[in-house]
């Protein structure tokens, strides 16, 4: 006679709904979002020092409303991606080619592609899949109105403080970024700090830089959020530092005239639960779909 597994004989754990609220996004709310952080690159590339744009062979190009972004010494995936194929209009196999030929001349190995279930045609993850790329990760996008959160603090702490950057702090929000990440950027992140539309913030504890976020609005109200380190779920484990930032940008960016608000969760998990998840709602946040990123596998993969 054979025993049952101890898991044969648990019951299956009870269905609960997501800790957010999940919503129902038009195609035109879609194209909105993605325009918001599509926005914010074509600035934050226009603000690269010239020296520095030499040096990595940094770049960002547009064709009519497509853009994407090439950089010849930084293999990260936001200075190497398409941003937004197939999101104000219908994406063609030509485009795809080209794209991946653009890459290829470059020496770039891993172009990142991204989409969402608005992107057109839905047979583009098939044309990428084609080609050799494959759905390698993605990110939940997330979004909020104008509605102010309550008056009172939703996240609080005693031993933390939250500062917009200046330009006196500059070089140490600056210097915290590129050692998070390991990036040579500290020239092109310090041209950020004071420039129309990038708000920037530090989270300190006991005088340190725990943890960064920016915001960037753009001149028809919408707002995207990013420039995040470290990444809660994946650079660190604590979601509180980050849920802190988040309310500032929030607050902040109501009242500096923001319309709409874009982020994404970095560790999205497929219930849709934790803290991330639990946080975002706080702050007044919903989902709008998941964005799914294609590339090459990496060379050493098997």
């Amino acid at each position: 006679m054979q025993i049952a597994a101890l898991s044969e004989l648990a019951p299956p754990p009870e269905p609960h709904p997501p800790e957010i609220a999940i919503a129902e996004v038009s195609h035109d709310l879609s194209r909105a979002m993605e325009r918001a952080e599509v926005n914010a690159w074509l600035d934050l590339y226009d603000a690269a020092p010239a020296d520095f744009v030499a040096r990595h062979g940094l770049s960002i190009a547009r064709d009519g409303d497509l853009v994407w972004t090439t950089c010849t010494t930084i293999p990260f995936i936001h200075f190497n991606c398409v941003k937004n194929i197939g999101v104000d209009g219908p994406a063609t196999e030509e485009q795809v080619d080209a794209l991946l030929a653009h890459y290829r001349a470059a020496g770039i190995l891993r172009p990142w592609f991204y989409t969402n279930p608005h992107t057109e045609p839905s047979r583009l993850r098939c044309w990428l899949e084609a080609r050799g790329l494959q759905h390698q990760s993605g990110w939940e996008r997330i979004f909020r109105d104008a509605t102010p959160p309550a008056a009172d603090p939703l996240f609080t702490a005693d031993d933390v403080s939250v500062e917009e950057v200046m330009a006196e702090t500059a070089p140490q929000w600056a210097a915290f970024i590129d050692g998070k990440y390991r990036l040579p950027a500290s020239p092109w992140l310090m041209a950020l700090v004071g420039r129309k539309g990038w708000h920037h913030y530090m989270l300190k504890r006991d005088g340190a830089v725990a943890a960064v976020r920016s915001l960037f609005i753009g001149a028809d109200g919408s707002a995207w959020s990013g420039i995040d380190a470290p990444v809660p779920g994946i650079m660190a484990p604590s979601f509180d530092l980050d849920a802190m930032l988040g309310e500032r940008l929030v607050r902040d960016g109501i009242a500096a005239g923001a319309k709409l608000f874009v982020a994404d969760i970095e560790a999205p998990r497929p219930d849709r639960d934790g803290p991330a998840y639990r946080n975002y709602a706080r702050l007044g946040f919903r989902i709008a779909y998941f964005r799914s990123h294609y590339s090459y596998l990496p060379a050493y993969s098997s």
